[in-house]
């Protein structure tokens, strides 16, 4: 689970460092620590503080308004990460009703509050859901509004972690200042205060895309899942509206009961996090072989497309390293089926790297943090080849001498390398399964023909035989015949005598 986890915030390395340099950025010159001095002599010439009132003025920093501030501004975060479209509609629907009826609500405001922002998520809104509703047009609509959605989602987040650090340090900045100005070192403390608070604030933003990572990979995973029971009638529909009700809900107990919200948000985080690291190979497996080659078919493949993959893993080089290994294909696959080795488990979408190497084709997997497996693909009784598919190209084997369509081993890699297919059939010795299947065909082309001739010549053997024996029955009788006739006793006629 945690492996996965650190994978996946690995990955987002670089966003995650501009980003706190952003909230840090802001948080010291948006926020009033940036001119502290100002707030600590006015301060200072107001009316001092007791220390009682100052202790108790720290204590409701942390424990107190502050935490419910905190509470409120991040309440939010759960429901967008889960169905960004969704969360968006609603909470710019509650802030909008609010500002009509006077702002009875003290809810915090977020960009989905523009109306113009709100109307342009809710048409997305409506016709996201409409496609995702229709088994038919659920993939195409996961492959275009599902990614946009992704992005205005972590889009949204970033901007709440931005205004939160300021509006929460600005918070934290005047309680600080006022329970600062009894102390005799007043200066220090608040600068003190002010940086705990700037820290936490931008904690807290990185914390919120973490979370939001988490639970949108989990969400995206269960769409990609449902797609498997497409079978079943309404079921796109049955599900987008569970998940547009536990949206709403989750939002709902937030924005009215932010305490009790944010204990849910937690178990949710909590559960999204359990199932982390199986929905991230389902989100992994469902963008590299449908929606990245999807938006690649749009473009055209690319013909020069290389065969070495250009964020190889560092355990595969490591593992080539150390094992003195040149390689000239490196490529990532995804897992269908195995049941080859018990020492090499392959369970379905598992992620695999195809390598080829002087000594031949290897599948290379890591097992935890540390463990690597490796599988040759030859030197077994089985024959290995590749296959078109519209969706993907599959790697897949078969027992010698059994039917072409037994397989034991199924391994899939994006369609993107259709335009190399001959090239990569050649490089990692498969054999091309459909020349192999023409050939097949033409086999048995050849055998239906043949057995045609022979069934022909049969037949003629047959009729031949069987006249030959009618006429060695009828010779005796003709003879009687012609011997009875007076004009039948031509010594020379033979009329069973077929060369004459």
């Amino acid at each position: 689970m945690f492996d996965a986890l650190y994978k996946e915030i690995k990955s987002y390395k670089k966003l995650l460092i501009v980003y706190a340099s952003v909230c840090l950025l802001v948080a010291v010159f948006c926020s009033p620590f940036f001119g502290i001095q100002d707030f600590i002599v006015k301060a200072s010439e107001t009316e001092l503080v007791p220390a009682s009132e100052t202790i108790s003025t720290l204590t409701d920093l942390f424990v107190g308004k502050s935490l419910r501030n905190v509470a409120g501004a991040y309440a939010s975060v759960v429901g967008v990460s889960a169905e960004p479209f969704t969360a968006l509609v609603y909470l710019g629907l509650i802030e909008n009703i609010n500002r009509l009826c006077g702002s009875p609500l003290n809810i915090v405001s977020t960009p989905a509050g523009n109306p113009i922002v709100f109307l342009l998520v809710a048409i997305f809104f409506v016709i996201s859901k409409l496609m995702k509703s229709f088994e038919t047009t659920k993939v195409f609509g996961l492959c275009t509004l599902g990614e946009l959605e992704k992005y205005l989602g972590l889009v949204f987040i970033l901007a709440l972690g931005v205004m939160n650090v300021v509006g929460l340090t600005d918070k934290f900045a005047v309680a600080t200042v006022k329970a600062a100005s009894a102390a005799p070192n007043g200066s220090a403390a608040s600068i003190a205060m002010g940086v705990v608070a700037t820290l936490f604030s931008v904690f807290m933003a990185l914390i919120s895309v973490i979370v939001y990572l988490v639970v949108k990979t989990v969400f995206f995973g269960m769409d990609a899942l449902q797609s498997c029971f497409s079978f079943v009638p309404f079921s796109g529909a049955l599900f987008e509206i569970f998940k547009t009700v536990f949206v709403v809900v989750i939002l709902s107990v937030n924005v009215f009961f932010p305490w009790i919200g944010v204990a849910l948000n937690i178990i949710v985080f909590i559960i999204c996090l359990v199932l982390f690291r199986f929905f991230l190979s389902v989100e992994e497996f469902l963008r590299k072989i449908y929606i990245k080659p999807f938006i690649a078919r749009l473009r055209g493949f690319n013909d020069e497309i290389p065969f070495i993959y250009k964020k190889i893993p560092k355990f595969v080089k490591k593992y080539c390293a150390s094992e003195n290994i040149e390689y000239d294909v490196a490529i990532p696959a995804y897992a269908f089926k195995h049941k080859e080795a018990n020492d090499f488990r392959m369970k379905f979408m598992d992620k695999i790297w195809v390598v080829h190497t002087t000594d031949g084709t290897i599948f290379l997997k890591k097992k935890g943090l540390k463990k690597i497996q490796k599988y040759e693909l030859f030197g077994k009784e089985k024959m290995y080849y590749l296959r078109k598919d519209f969706r993907f190209l599959e790697i897949f084997s078969n027992p010698v001498d059994e039917k072409l369509s037994k397989k034991d081993l199924r391994a899939v890699i994006s369609v993107e390398y259709l335009k190399r297919f001959d090239e990569l059939c050649d490089l990692l010795g498969f054999y091309n399964y459909h020349v192999v299947k023409e050939n097949l065909k033409q086999t048995k082309k050849e055998l239906r023909i043949e057995k045609r001739e022979a069934r022909k010549e049969a037949v003629k053997l047959r009729i031949s035989t069987f006249t030959d024996n009618v006429v060695e029955k009828l010779k005796p009788a003709y003879a009687k015949v012609t011997a009875a006739l007076p004009f039948g006793k031509d010594e020379d006629a033979d009329y069973f005598d077929y060369d004459k």
